[in-house]
């Protein structure tokens, strides 16, 4: 087992997996699991299951189940990339403690991919109301972990992106504090579809309903 190179496909699988993911290791298994929702996600787990093939030659399916789209596969080299490797957290705790990983997140060309593969998962599009201004454009995402939050406005200011601060939020299914990241405007907008972009239709099309003088 060699050290894997990091693609642009696998740090975007990265992503997806910081936000809907979860490994399972125990004994001698070793899981590697995402959970969507069947509505907004349907492309994205399409998306995930050419990028696993393409990448890991590993072929998934995904099913439809008590309201949530869940799909697994086994695969030691692909636990071990993830978690040895890129250091990813996995089990408990998993979402608090979830960072990008430093390999990915100091070269932009793979940090971008994972960028918008937690933007597909966690991330959200949509119009806020300023003062002023009837319709603004707004793209957020939310995590549970505070060094992600960070890290990812970081990331993106060095980019050229105007960030807010981060905002902090208590959940109020799970009682716990969630941090948002958010950028707002018509350039910052336009700038993440330039350069990072959606793979899944859901948030895209989103955008795309949004009010035309955004897009000119």
């Amino acid at each position: 087992e060699g050290k894997m190179k990091i693609t642009p496909g696998i740090a975007e699988i990265v992503g997806i997996y910081i936000g809907d993911g979860h490994i399972y290791r125990k004994d001698n298994k070793f899981q590697i699991g995402f959970t969507g929702n069947p509505i907004t996600d349907l492309e994205l787990f399409e998306r995930l299951k050419e990028l696993i093939k393409k990448e890991f030659d590993k072929d998934i399916n995904f099913k439809i189940r008590a309201r949530g789209l869940r799909t697994a596969f086994r695969s030691k080299i692909v636990s071990n990339l993830l978690v040895n490797e890129l250091g990813l957290t996995y089990g408990k705790g998993k979402s608090e403690r979830v960072i990008i990983p430093e390999k990915i997140a100091s070269d932009w060309d793979l940090a971008r991919h994972t960028i918008r593969g937690i933007m597909d998962t966690d991330g959200s599009v949509f119009v806020s109301k300023k003062p002023r201004i009837e319709k603004y454009p707004s793209m957020e995402i939310t995590t549970n972990s505070f060094n992600l939050a960070n890290q990812l406005r970081t990331i993106l200011e060095n980019q050229g992106f105007r960030m807010g601060n981060i905002r902090k939020s208590i959940s109020k299914m799970s009682k716990n504090p969630c941090y948002r990241v958010s950028l707002y405007g018509k350039e910052n907008v336009r700038k993440w579809l330039n350069e990072i972009g959606f793979s899944n239709k859901y948030k895209r099309n989103r955008y795309y309903k949004t009010p035309d003088n955004w897009r000119q």
